[in-house]
């Protein structure tokens, strides 16, 4: 699988974070990224067995983005320190693709998680502190080299 198909930042669109200037934050930055770890990871780890559950890579950058957008609250509620422990819930992945079985679903949430801690690490030596400036203006949305 690797090598074949298209990558995440070709298949996912910063714009599917924002509808208006005022959500060009860090956090949906952050979220932005997410969703393409999340899409390059699956096709990496696990796409052979998606494609035979015929989820194609379309489908994939689509539920990448959803699961990210669905984290957003998540990420929001360990800030505020509502929640210890992210907990990745079956559930998200479930009523997206509900004709999965149980353990392609342990799999899906395995490179979730996988990404999740993946990003996290990142974002302790990335100077652009998406998420403890969640709320500032992330200008990245607006640099055109960075899309080329």
């Amino acid at each position: 699988m690797k090598g074949e198909g298209k990558s995440g930042i070709s298949m996912i669109k910063p714009t599917s974070f924002y509808s208006s200037e005022s959500e060009k934050t860090k956090l949906n930055w952050f979220c932005y990224e997410l969703s393409m770890g999340i899409y390059d990871d699956m096709r990496v780890d696990i796409g052979k067995r998606l494609k035979k559950h015929k989820i194609s890579d379309e489908a994939l950058a689509e539920f990448s983005i959803y699961i990210s957008k669905e984290m957003k609250d998540i990420i929001l509620q360990k800030l505020s320190s509502r929640i210890e422990v992210v907990h990745l819930s079956y559930e998200m992945i479930e009523s997206y693709f509900p004709n999965l079985n149980d353990r392609m679903v342990n799999k899906m949430l395995d490179v979730i998680s996988k990404t999740w801690d993946k990003s996290l690490s990142f974002c302790e030596v990335c100077p652009s502190r998406c998420i403890s400036e969640k709320d500032a203006y992330c200008t990245l949305f607006n640099d055109k080299d960075f899309f080329k």
